[in-house]
């Protein structure tokens, strides 16, 4: 899908109404809903994915649509809260809401509803906690949101409406536009066009809608997860609930996925785009680099597998040409079950890594067959230092337990943060607490 030229025209349903739009595919769902249609039920918040006073279901799926651009909707089934509101669903959860009286200035319910929906949609009886992490990407700033999540428990206790169908059928699994990865590498060579998958990091940017992008969110191919005899391979569209839930991810990467942002987030987030943006606070790089995954990356000529660690040069900087693609993330399966992960953030939810890390330690008859460290957020790019890791190498516990002040004190050398929200010596120890939890968390 082109858009230098021409606007090509984009197909979807919107609250059961066949829509053609032909305007700008570069434009947010958001401001097409609220300006051209007069929707104005989906609340214009902080248009950064923070707020989700704008979230709406495409297919079936919570999703913020500030951060939607208008192409990516190609065969979607799109649900905003006028359409939701004509449901029964939407009756039984406005009737709990009123009788908690959990509706205030009322500006985030309709984000709020779409949440509660999703939620009640795949789990007709979820916990407190369960309630919790599915409005972790909702703000409000009246209620103090006890009484939301209250009344989402009443939705499920006292009404039956949840245990019925879905509020409406899914758009069919197999997309219209493009055709195939060899169509998508061939516009590719238009170097003007942004590869576009979820749009979570560009959407965010103000002129987003005088962007210019190429619409891969679609391609099948680039959503499978299949495995091999020495690799996991996930497809660089996949999103990040897709990959959770996927029995093929391993655990150390669906732990890291799970806290990334809010469902809302996750839900259109992809692996190739927290990878291609060359941010070292990247939660699903930081377990790929652990793991020492490898890149497949192809242009329209070519294609080349390099490992994940040669692909970072800097600060936002990459090995990628400006006419490739990462088409494809292979992680090897074996040796990556005793894992150890950390996040450190300001908050639970839409938390930015203040510090990150991940350790594997691959242990066989007692010996020591892998050790693999990794420390995100804390220079410009994610820290991986094999040379110091393979100390333990080949050896005991008993022989590690030895090394092991000789392996801190090269790692103390070797981190030294650089400046950032947060101090450099603070950062600096939590780094070197992690490291030395994950160790004596293995016995060492």
């Amino acid at each position: 899908m082109d858009n230098v030229n021409q606007f090509p025209k984009v197909k979807f349903t919107l609250n059961n109404n066949k829509i053609t739009y032909s305007g700008n595919p570069s434009i947010r769902l958001l401001d097409y809903l609220r300006s051209d249609l007069e929707l104005t039920g989906t609340k214009c918040g902080c248009k950064e994915g923070e707020c989700g006073a704008c979230a709406v279901l495409v297919d079936g799926r919570l999703i913020n649509s500030c951060l939607i651009a208008m192409g990516s909707l190609c065969d979607a089934d799109v649900v905003t809260i006028e359409g939701y509101g004509k449901t029964e669903r939407f009756a039984a959860l406005d009737k709990a809401y009123a009788s908690v009286s959990a509706v205030q200035c009322g500006f985030c319910i309709p984000g709020m509803m779409m949440a509660s929906e999703s939620i009640l949609s795949s789990n007709p009886d979820p916990t407190e906690e369960e309630i919790r992490i599915g409005m972790s990407g909702n703000i409000c700033r009246c209620t103090g949101y006890n009484s939301i999540v209250k009344a989402i428990g009443i939705a499920a206790k006292d009404s039956d409406q949840f245990l019925k169908d879905e509020l409406s059928p899914r758009a069919p699994q197999t997309k219209t536009h493009p055709k195939s990865l060899n169509d998508v590498l061939k516009l590719r060579k238009n170097t003007s066009l942004i590869p576009y998958s979820g749009g979570t990091d560009l959407m965010v940017s103000g002129k987003c809608s005088e962007a210019r992008y190429l619409f891969i969110n679609n391609m099948e191919e680039l959503h499978r997860i299949s495995e091999d005899e020495k690799f996991i391979r996930f497809g660089t569209a996949c999103t990040f609930t897709e990959v959770i839930e996927s029995p093929l991810s391993p655990a150390i990467l669906k732990e890291a996925c799970e806290q990334i942002a809010a469902p809302a987030i996750r839900n259109a987030g992809t692996i190739g785009g927290n990878i291609a943006n060359g941010s070292a606070k990247a939660d699903s790089a930081l377990i790929f680099m652990v793991t020492d995954s490898m890149l497949r990356l192809a242009n329209a000529d070519r294609e080349r597998i390099i490992p994940i660690k040669e692909f970072y040069l800097g600060a936002g900087k990459t090995a990628l040409e400006p006419d490739e693609l990462i088409v494809e993330v292979l992680m090897p399966k074996l040796g990556i079950d005793n894992y150890y992960y950390k996040k450190v953030g300001a908050r639970n939810a839409l938390a930015i890594s203040r510090t990150s890390f991940a350790g594997i330690l691959d242990v066989s008859d007692g010996i020591i067959k892998n050790c693999a460290t990794a420390f995100g957020a804390v220079i410009d790019v994610i820290i991986r230092r094999s040379d110091i890791d393979n100390m333990f190498i080949d050896k005991s516990i008993d022989e590690a337990k030895a090394l092991k002040d000789k392996y801190l004190s090269a790692y103390d050398e070797a981190i030294q943060p650089r400046r950032g929200r947060v101090g450099i010596q603070y950062r600096k120890d939590v780094c070197m607490n992690l490291l030395k939890d994950f160790l004596v968390s293995n016995g060492i």
